[in-house]
């Protein structure tokens, strides 16, 4: 296993990290993580060199507001597998916090849960517009100072899923040590995207990748076009680790987490993971490349996710028009539209499209020249039973 620092951290972290959103479960019942299973993947990952686990207070639950069962797997887990070889990495449901108390009842909830008397990562989870400046408001740079200097938080970082110039704000506020944002091939304009990555890296803090297969889309969901492109390499390789070795390849990233929920994804990635550190040759870069403007070409809506548009009532133009582009680009047949992403990140905030009221102030500022509200009352359309989330 290769090993990376992770920024303001100091910390060596291993280049693959688990993450704990996507553990194997009993039955189709998400909330109930098939603990015994689960911790045959984990002990196996660690074993092998694997030092960082990521979980979250809603991961494996029914309601966001309520904790699921991930950060107990892990408490569990952590305590037979040995403390002492794992960083464990959680987050604060910033979306569920009401009042300064909440911030201190959530973290003392999760240590519980963990069964550990600190945390080593302690994100601001799933920052957004709406719910950023609630925090900010009620204290949380008081509350992540008390926590580092408890001795119950050792490093406080953030993870992302919004503007470019939100990030800005974040970035300002607080003496972040690290950032988890979306990193993959097909998503580097998405929401703050690389060019996000790349400024907090050149501010010193540590990137670490989520998303890396798009949840799932670039492993499962490719187009046999695409599939073509990348076996005209002549190179064996699965879908999956092409996506996996092109974040690896990206110099801002010290570790990628993967949400392993069966033994062959980890032995795969336990393999892939001796690979880092060896960077991709040209042909490889450019059958990824082929493959990204291939899904392009897909697109029904021409919009290059520049941000240049600006909406009035706060609608995330480019994100919800690359989601629903990703509906286009990939075989998705077997996947309800309802289970899409748009349901997670935007559906019920004033930043899904469904919130346009045909103003048109955006559309003037469109170097596509496209008709933005006409498109956006077409995505409001597509994922109008698309379900609420975290």
């Amino acid at each position: 296993m290769l090993y990376r620092t992770l920024g303001k951290t100091g910390e060596k972290v291993s280049v693959l990290g688990y993450g704990c959103m996507r553990l194997p479960t009993v039955g189709n019942d998400y909330a109930k993580v098939d603990d015994a299973q689960a911790l045959k993947l984990v002990r196996h990952a660690v074993d092998n060199g694997v030092n960082y686990i990521d979980t979250s207070w809603p991961y494996h639950s029914a309601d966001p507001l309520k904790e699921g069962t991930s950060e107990p797997f892990v408490g569990k887990a952590v305590k037979e597998i040995g403390r002492d070889k794992v960083f464990v990495a959680t987050k604060l449901p910033i979306w569920a916090v009401n009042s300064r108390e909440d911030m201190d009842k959530f973290l003392d909830a999760q240590l519980r849960s963990l069964q550990t008397d600190h945390i080593d990562f302690y994100l601001v989870h799933n920052i957004m517009e709406l719910t950023w400046y609630n925090v900010v408001r009620l204290g949380l740079a008081d509350f992540l100072d008390k926590a580092k200097q408890s001795g119950k938080v050792r490093h406080v970082g953030f993870s992302y899923h919004d503007t470019p110039a939100l990030l800005e704000k974040v970035l300002g506020y607080y003496d972040f040590e690290f950032h988890q944002n979306i990193v993959n091939y097909r998503d580097t304009n998405f929401q703050a995207g690389m060019p996000g990555v790349r400024r907090s890296h050149g501010l010193g803090l540590g990137i670490v990748a989520m998303e890396p297969v798009m949840g799932g889309f670039l492993a499962n969901h490719l187009p046999k076009e695409a599939l073509d492109i990348f076996a005209s390499t002549g190179i064996s390789r699965s879908p999956a680790a092409w996506a996996l070795r092109w974040v690896w390849d990206q110099p801002e990233v010290s570790i990628l987490l993967s949400g392993m929920s069966d033994m062959a994804q980890v032995e795969e990635n336990l393999r892939l993971s001796d690979e880092a550190d060896t960077p991709l040759t040209a042909d490889e870069l450019s059958a990824i490349d082929q493959v990204v403007a291939l899904l392009k070409q897909k697109d029904e809506i021409p919009c290059t996710e520049c941000n240049h548009c600006h909406c009035p009532h706060g609608v995330f133009i480019s994100c919800c028009f690359s989601m629903y582009n990703s509906t286009k680009e990939f075989d998705l047949a077997q996947i309800p539209i309802s289970e899409h992403s748009y349901g997670l990140v935007l559906k019920n905030t004033p930043q899904e499209a469904a919130r346009c009221n045909d103003c048109g102030l955006c559309s003037w500022q469109c170097p596509q020249g496209i008709d933005i509200p006409t498109q956006l009352r077409k995505v409001a359309r597509r994922f109008a039973d698309s379900r609420a989330g975290w």
